[in-house]
């Protein structure tokens, strides 16, 4: 009777190790594919209606400090000029619709206007008709009277607005009521000493006083009164919009003193004894958000001049020889005669191997070709227009730069596989053998231990944070202790479970699941394989899931490489000519007019510029030529890609980046400086950044 053992089927031993090679390529893709967890100012943009057009903003007609008219007829007041200061922000300009107290939030239903700058109190009444974004203003119930006034309200008579909800606040204080239609009935009233007082918001009541010198006076009525909360309203159901504002107002509230909203106030508000700082807004900073404020010292470009090339070139004099000069120098090596080519022997076979050269420099110049193409938007005149401005050195450090991780993960990657199929062998000859058959096997036995674990290490060091205790899990495999034991296995997965806990808690309070699994999964994967081998029947299928993998990579690769950008991106500033309003008067903004005449934003990519014309591969698609008469700046911008994601962080490293691109973002952020870096389009014509004629209206809360 013989006695067998029984051998393991091929997939009992090692079947962790497949696994993991499918959540490698699961996580690469999810990685490449997913992206940001929110997106830029400019994709919020363009979800929204004002992305081709100007942006209606709704402003008071006739309420000093917050909307009016001076006697030059421009419109001045603190919710006009920080409605200037968003639409800067945005890279877009401001068309005012005058709007009565009344009609603020009808003109917002109706879609007469996109937001509404207009001392708006935020009530959960009118959370149930429009949308809000701030608060951006914040005030007290205070009364307006004489300067001789004592204060008290106990036996005052008091004017409120009809309707208004001040009047609540008054009972039980012994006053005596009397109603008007507006605020500014009950302000005359008090001057010609009807009443001894008005009550109402803060901010009204300063306006009204303003304008009158020191012949009133603002009076706290102490605490227990609750604070006025007001907000810019936006059109209801258009979150998109409605996030960009708030964005705008957190990007000021992070600039402190030197935001828009503190300077718009210190020349507004400010003067009319109003105190209060930025009140802290609700929503999300969005990446590349801005407050509108010009930045000090930013370089701006001139209009571009005439390349040299243009100017013909003056014929040198030759030099003067004098007496002792040197003769003239002649042409080294002299020139020969070019020699025939050689005769073959009458049945000499030449092979001509041009073909096989001429194919092998093919591929790149192909593979570059479709790169152009995707790049200029599948149009093919604009492929010949890249392909006649691109420089190659240009070409190949794009393409490198979008790919350098690839240069340390695939020597990494093979060598754990490598390693992997080595330990699989039962002795010497069994090694030899699969090093025979196997090539990573043959490369990763001919390179050291520590060359193994340095390239590991730097490809942690240059792919996603994320990934970290993925590559840990690769150096275990990679590079394992001379000394076996019990122990080994378990104290390994306690050192990877540090990083992974840490990024996954990190990745779950921002909400992203997906990170959280691709950071959580090399803990149970590691303890799962064990001493990191596979059967030896199921060596060749380990080796084809690893090429598979690498398919998955060549895949990422060449997703990076055709979504680079190939070309700095840079902001233009065009002359357009000058829209007129309804009454004839010129719609030009004055912030971003120069000269009296309005200017368009184009962004893209600056594709040839020659004397008299500068052609831009523009964002919105298709090529623009513009005179370079009409160009008023220019100006560098960062690439959208490039700027410091929102998602999960540790320790204020993006886990979605590498450790190198965080570091370097740290030494040099790239942020968006320039209002004209968001979004390059087009305003109608007939809708340029007009300020129309107010008509009167009296302000409410």
């Amino acid at each position: 009777m013989v006695l067998t053992t029984r051998q393991p089927r091929p997939a009992a031993r090692g079947w962790s190790l497949f696994v993991s090679l499918a959540l490698v390529a699961a996580s690469v893709l999810a990685l490449s594919l997913g992206g940001q967890r929110s997106a830029t100012v400019a994709d919020f943009l363009s979800r929204t209606p004002v992305a081709h057009r100007d942006l209606r903003v709704g402003v008071f007609g006739d309420q000093p400090l917050l909307g009016s008219v001076d006697s030059r007829g421009r419109r001045v007041g603190f919710d006009v000029e920080l409605a200037a200061a968003l639409a800067r922000s945005l890279g877009i300009q401001p068309f005012y619709v005058p709007l009565a107290p009344q009609e603020r939030l009808r003109a917002l239903v109706e879609r007469r206007v996109d937001v509404v700058f207009a001392g708006l109190l935020m009530t959960a009444e009118r959370r149930r008709t429009i949308d809000f974004a701030g608060p951006y203003l914040t005030g007290d119930i205070v009364a307006l009277a004489q300067r001789s006034w004592s204060g008290r309200l106990a036996g005052a008579r008091v004017c409120t607005v009809e309707g208004s909800t001040v009047d609540d606040l008054l009972t039980g204080r012994r006053v005596t009521l009397t109603h008007r239609r507006g605020q500014r009935d009950c302000v005359d009233d008090v001057r010609a000493g009807r009443v001894d007082a008005t009550v109402g918001d803060e901010i009204t009541l300063r306006g009204q006083a303003y304008p009158v010198g020191g012949a009133l006076h603002v009076f706290p009525l102490g605490a227990g009164l609750p604070e006025q909360r007001y907000g810019i309203g936006v059109t209801p159901g258009d979150r998109y919009l409605r996030a960009l504002v708030d964005s705008f107002l957190l990007a000021s509230f992070g600039k402190g003193e030197a935001g828009a909203w503190q300077r718009v106030a210190d020349r507004t508000l400010v003067p009319a004894g109003y105190t209060r700082g930025q009140p802290r807004p609700e929503g999300t900073l969005l990446r590349g958000a801005d407050d509108g404020e010009p930045v000090a010292g930013a370089a701006v470009l001139p209009p571009v001049v005439a390349p040299a090339a243009s100017t013909p070139a003056r014929r040198r004099r030759p030099a003067r020889r004098g007496r002792g000069a040197a003769p003239p120098r002649r042409p080294w090596p002299p020139r020969r005669p070019v020699a025939d080519p050689p005769e073959h022997p009458a049945g000499t076979t030449v092979v001509d191997r041009s073909p096989a050269w001429s194919l092998l420099l093919g591929v790149p110049v192909a593979v570059s070709a479709l790169y152009l193409w995707i790049q200029s938007g599948g149009d093919r005149q604009f492929t010949l227009m890249l392909a006649d401005s691109v420089n190659p050195i240009t070409f190949l450090a794009t393409v490198s730069l979008s790919v350098v991780w690839i240069f340390f993960a695939v020597p990494a990657m093979v060598c754990t596989v490598g390693a992997v199929v080595l330990a699989s062998a039962t002795d010497a000859a069994d090694r030899r053998a699969l090093c025979r058959r196997h090539p990573v096997a043959r490369w990763t036995a001919r390179t050291p231990p520590w060359a193994i674990g340095l390239s590991v290490l730097t490809a942690a060091l240059s792919t996603p944070l994320v990934l970290l205790p993925a590559w840990g899990f690769a150096l275990y495999l990679a590079v394992r202790p001379a000394a076996a034991g019990r122990w080994r296995t378990p104290l390994a997965a306690v050192l990877l479970a540090v990083p992974a806990v840490a990024i996954g808690a990190a990745a779950w309070r921002e909400g992203e699941a997906a990170l959280v699994l691709i950071a959580g999964w090399p803990v149970p994967a590691l303890l799962l394989a064990g001493g990191g081998t596979v059967h030896r029947a199921a060596v060749a299928t380990f080796v084809r899931a690893g090429g598979a993998l690498a398919a998955v990579l060549a895949v990422g690769v060449l997703y990076a490489v055709v979504t680079t950008p190939i070309l700095p991106t840079t902001a233009i500033q065009v002359a357009r000519p000058v829209a007129a309003t309804p009454t004839g008067a010129p719609a030009a903004d004055p912030d971003t007019a120069t000269g009296g005449t309005a200017v368009r934003q184009v962004r893209g990519y600056v594709v040839s510029v020659d004397g008299e014309t500068t052609t831009i591969l523009s964002d919105l698609g298709g090529v623009e030529i513009l005179p370079n008469a009409d160009i008023v700046s220019r100006i560098s911008c960062p690439s959208f890609t490039d700027l410091p994601g929102d998602s999960a962080a540790l320790a204020g490293l993006p886990v979605r980046e590498s450790l190198l691109k965080a570091l370097a973002r740290r030494q040099r952020p790239a942020a968006l400086q320039d209002p004209r870096c968001v979004v390059g389009r087009t305003s109608a014509p007939d809708e340029g950044a007009g300020m129309t004629p107010a008509p009167t209206g009296r302000p409410g809360g």
